[in-house]
């Protein structure tokens, strides 16, 4: 199970109001001790961009057979397979694509860190790990309506933007009556009265994971500000369309409890974007007509421990 954490504290005079109750350096500490991202990512992707043959990248795939069941699982999902038929690993190789085949391996590898019960945010079993899937999907909408070059890359930030919900549940579930008290009686926001609470908060401790595993900037970016894209010094586009994405999914019922709608799109990150009002009404439409193949892809989705 991968769960980060340490006993909570037993000292009867600790309050809900004291800051930090926990270190940081504790937390960054158990995080590393986390397996690395699975290697076949990156390997397929290299033999996709040398246009290596198609034997080559099976044989990668086939390499860690649980990563080919779960690409398989997800290639007969009704999201992949009304496209086309996919008997095989090889037929997936063939029929999806590069780009599609990248990001269901990408899913695949992804899975393993979303545990079923991520408890301490309130969220049901399996409840992150649709959000994350939805927020992925929405991602890629965003970044391809509005002709970015960072389409997989949106797609690949919001895949694992909450993946430091994932490693920090039990903290939250132990120290959840501090975590309240720092948002009602000083009035901050969850994501602060996460940090001021644990010495670290869920972006941050993402932005860290992200960097370790070795991913592309744009994509650790994407991560580590998808609440604050405006704060991103580079790659505000990436974080933006994950924070938009974010929104987005919440509000089609894709939720995380603990997260709130901005209540206009009138803001400064849909600027960034280059959303104007009157796109909104249409770019909804077209992100709300794709909720049923989300849920069909999500609902074939595997989310248990690889």
């Amino acid at each position: 199970m991968l769960i980060i954490g340490s006993d909570p504290p037993t000292d009867d005079k600790t309050r809900p109001g004291d800051a930090t109750l926990l270190s940081s350096e504790k937390i960054f500490a158990a995080a590393e001790r986390l397996p690395p991202f699975p290697g076949v990512i990156w390997k397929v992707m290299s033999l996709v961009r040398q246009m290596a043959p198609v034997r080559e990248i099976e044989e990668v795939i086939k390499y860690d057979q649980a990563i080919a069941a779960k690409v398989l699982t997800m290639c007969h999902s009704p999201f992949y397979a009304q496209r086309c038929a996919i008997g095989s690993l090889r037929d997936a190789i063939v029929v999806l694509g590069d780009e599609k085949l990248i990001q269901i391996v990408m899913t695949a590898c992804s899975a393993r860190y979303f545990e079923p019960e991520i408890s301490g945010y309130e969220l049901r079993e399996g409840e992150i790990w649709q959000h994350a899937v939805a927020t992925a999907l929405i991602a890629e909408k965003v970044a391809a309506r509005l002709g970015k070059d960072k389409v997989f890359a949106s797609y690949t930030a919001g895949l694992l933007h909450d993946i430091g919900k994932a490693v920090l549940s039990f903290q939250v579930k132990s120290y959840m009556d501090a975590i309240l008290f720092q948002m009602a009686k000083k009035g901050l926001p969850f994501l602060d009265a996460e940090r001021v609470t644990l010495g670290v908060d869920h972006q941050e401790l993402g932005e860290m994971l992200a960097r370790r595993w070795g991913f592309p900037p744009e994509v650790v970016i994407g991560i580590g500000y998808h609440h604050r894209p405006k704060e991103a010094e580079s790659h505000k586009d990436v974080a933006a369309a994950v924070y938009v994405a974010n929104r987005i999914a919440t509000a089609l019922g894709f939720s995380c409890v603990l997260q709130t709608l901005a209540s206009s799109y009138e803001d400064d990150i849909f600027k960034i974007l280059g959303i104007k009002i009157d796109m909104v009404e249409g770019f909804w439409s077209d992100v709300a007509s794709g909720k049923q193949e989300i849920e069909q892809l999500i609902g074939e989705l595997p989310h248990s421990e690889i």
